[in-house]
């Protein structure tokens, strides 16, 4: 193929060339310097363009039309650190489908326009004018098919959640969901460290990765972190002990937190977060990945709750922790359509409470509610962020950096 790139600059008879007609397998182009001879480039030529060079003569295939010569868009996407990223979002998603793939799992697509988006209490979500949502989370969707029969499925899946833009956020961002039927929270554990693991070996190398200067073993087993084992150790109280806000709050004070009161203060859940991440997140495991499970009821979510011989009731859920960064939100399943209505209202109402009319109510999903009525098996499922896997792999401290193009959430 003939030298056929874009123009990067052209000093005197040296023209320098983005050349695409070499091998772009691990992307990026090339940069060459063209000796032409006078009259070789017309004299229309210029920053920017798009030409093919045959022996002396520049045939221009496509002028950069911009007044200024600019070429933003070049740029971008020829960003040798968003060139990495991207790749290594090949490389991951790839890998985790050969995870899945390779035991047993089916890959599935599930609609992007829902009825309801998800029913959390403070994840806002993008609503069309249609009277749609797009989905927070595919999990909805993904129930009614163990309802249907499906036993062991995944999705890597466009997400939406219309929250600020970060370095660890997008308003559109990559969930990773799967499901076993007939399986609980263990089993859902073991899927959990053994996939990263194996992203870490067919990336890496080896069982660890290394981000920001901080190296980390993603070896399997992990340890699993309580989180009654973990406020006691940190915190030096029992949140099982504290059921009450104002026992919650004194804990808050104890510990140098502050404590906002009246009719718009902290819930009893704001004051755990509060201990959570001052107290308790920081002090996590910074050399190891770790499972951190047995959450308060009142964020049991869409997890079974279950209770001890000493009464305590906790959710049979768990989340993941690498380097200080949360990775995934897992459960094992609540089946119980009576129980479920009631906690998505319990979360309408908690919503209307803390952000009135400025955060109107979801309309929950019926269809899923029918679906539970049918039946669904015992089961245990994970939602985990395939960007801040991406991240960690390619040791990319910014979101931005793994996608070619930045979502647009709108103007509100």
């Amino acid at each position: 193929m003939l030298p056929t790139g874009r123009i990067l600059a052209i000093e005197g008879s040296t023209l320098w060339l983005a050349d695409f007609s070499v091998d772009r397998s691990k992307g990026g182009t090339e940069r060459r310097a063209f000796e032409l001879a006078p009259g070789a480039l017309p004299e229309t030529a210029g920053i920017g363009d798009w030409v093919q060079i045959d022996g002396q003569k520049v045939r221009i295939l496509t002028p950069n039309r911009r007044s200024d010569r600019r070429l933003p868009y070049f740029e971008r996407i020829q960003d040798p650190r968003r060139i990495r990223g991207t790749q290594m979002r090949q490389r991951v998603e790839k890998a985790i489908r050969e995870f899945f793939d390779g035991r047993g799992f089916l890959e599935t697509r599930t609609p992007l326009l829902v009825p309801c988006p998800g029913m959390e209490t403070h994840i806002r979500p993008f609503k069309l004018e249609t009277g749609a949502y797009l989905p927070t989370s595919p999990e909805f969707a993904l129930k009614r098919l163990l309802v249907g029969g499906l036993s062991k499925i995944y999705q890597i899946a466009p997400t939406f959640r219309l929250e600020p833009k970060s370095t660890t956020h997008s308003p559109e961002f990559t969930m990773l969901e799967w499901y076993r039927a007939f399986a609980g929270m263990e089993e859902i554990m073991a899927d959990t460290e053994a996939l990263i693991e194996w992203l870490a070996l067919q990336i890496r190398g080896e069982a660890a990765i290394s981000f920001q200067g901080r190296r980390f073993s993603v070896k399997t087993p992990w340890p699993r972190l309580s989180t009654r084992e973990l406020f006691r150790q940190y915190a030096g109280m029992d949140w099982a002990e504290c059921p009450t806000r104002e026992q919650m709050a004194a804990q808050c004070r104890r510990l140098g937190l502050d404590v906002t009161e009246g009719a718009s203060g902290d819930t009893w859940d704001d004051l755990y977060f509060r201990i959570w991440l001052n107290c308790i997140e920081p002090k996590l495991p910074q050399d190891q990945a770790v499972l951190v499970y047995g959450y308060p009821p009142s964020q049991a979510a869409l997890s079974v709750i279950e209770q001890d011989l000493d009464g305590t009731r906790w959710a049979r859920r768990f989340e993941a922790y690498a380097a200080g960064i949360e990775l995934c939100n897992a459960f094992e399943e609540l089946t119980d359509p009576v129980e479920q209505r009631a906690r998505f209202q319990k979360d309408m109402e908690l919503r209307h409470q803390q952000y009135g009319a400025d955060f109107p109510s979801t309309p929950i999903d019926e269809d899923f509610l029918s679906a539970l009525q049918e039946g669904l098996p015992p089961s245990g499922g994970n939602a985990l962020g395939v960007d801040r896997i991406i991240m960690l792999l390619g040791d990319e401290p910014d979101i931005r950096y793994t996608f070619w193009l930045e979502a647009f959430s709108g103007t509100h």
